[in-house]
């Protein structure tokens, strides 16, 4: 299943409006003092309906507004985030990095 459809049945399951999210992420945006958080009413229409991918800040915002495991919705966009250190094992520094 598409991430932004999922999405959308979180945010409906939760009774969310997408005007109740935005306004959440301007809270979350606030408390945090960073506007990255916010999560307007276009933005995620394009997120749900259109398959824009959402970046790191609009993620968290999610995670928190939802309910959800950063990890999960890191699955759900197919980045296995819980793998990264091991993987990463398996990348000599000395070739990602030359001095």
């Amino acid at each position: 299943m598409l991430p932004g459809l999922r999405l959308r049945q979180v945010r409906e399951r939760l009774g969310l409006t997408y005007r109740d999210v935005e306004r959440s992420s301007y809270e979350l945006a606030a408390r945090r003092g960073r506007p990255e958080f916010i999560l307007r009413i276009s933005r995620l229409a394009d997120i749900e309906n259109h398959g824009v991918v959402p970046g790191l800040h609009k993620l968290y915002t999610l995670a928190v507004i939802y309910h959800l495991s950063p990890l999960e919705l890191f699955r759900w966009y197919e980045v296995p985030l819980e793998e990264c250190f091991q993987e990463g094992l398996t990348f000599p520094a000395s070739e990602t990095h030359p001095m």
